[in-house]
């Protein structure tokens, strides 16, 4: 039972550390800076879901598949943070679409599938750490569960943030939501950038940046 508690506090430390539910947050507020209040905890509670999905499945089968497909993890990461990449230059630049054609509910399922399910939440680094967290050459399946519990942990945490965006929202104002979003798009196309050199990097075999 303590290997199992010890398991599962490494795994919620390890997963809060790469989807970091507080530092998304601003990420978030922009992509539903055109939805009300209640669209905007539909698009929170059914983006959370949609992600949760994406990362078990992925963690389950994702190293098989591209395996199955001939592809590298490392051509995965690079791939993964160019797409990121041209997100957050999407962000910075304000490139922010509300999807006025389409009804309230389409809208806000639209935005839980993308941007807030993938990639903000379910992004490439994350993707990347549940299949090592899961891998089926490692792990037996009491342990996936208890990664999946760690998962559910740390999404519920994401989700009751989000539901406090709103708030937050008044607090700052429609000017203090614009500048968060340039800034939090600006580290993350440095995050991006830092992910594509990274795997550039052990692919070549040169040192760390």
């Amino acid at each position: 039972m303590l290997d199992d508690y010890t398991l599962f506090v490494t795994q919620v430390v390890t997963l809060w550390a790469v989807l970091d539910p507080v530092g998304h947050l601003p990420l978030f507020m922009s992509a539903t800076g055109g939805l009300d209040e209640k669209q905007r905890r539909r698009a929170a509670l059914f983006g959370v879901l949609f992600a949760f999905g994406v990362l078990v499945l992925f963690g389950l089968a994702g190293q098989a598949l591209l395996r199955a497909m001939g592809v590298s993890l490392l051509s995965f990461q690079i791939a993964g943070g160019i797409i990121l990449f041209l997100f957050a230059v999407s962000m910075v630049l304000g490139d922010h679409r509300t999807h006025k054609g389409d009804t309230a509910a389409e809208s806000a399922m639209s935005i839980a599938v993308h941007p807030i399910a993938m990639p903000i939440i379910a992004g490439p680094g994350a993707l990347l750490s549940m299949v090592l967290l899961m891998d089926n050459n490692r792990y037996s399946p009491w342990q996936q569960v208890v990664t999946v519990g760690a998962l559910v942990a740390v999404l519920a945490a994401m989700l009751g943030t989000f539901l406090l965006g709103g708030l937050i929202q008044r607090v700052i104002g429609e000017g203090g939501t614009n500048m968060l979003r340039r800034v939090m798009g600006l580290i993350l196309a440095a995050l991006a950038v830092n992910m594509v050199l990274s795997a550039f990097a052990l692919w070549l075999q040169l040192p760390s940046i």
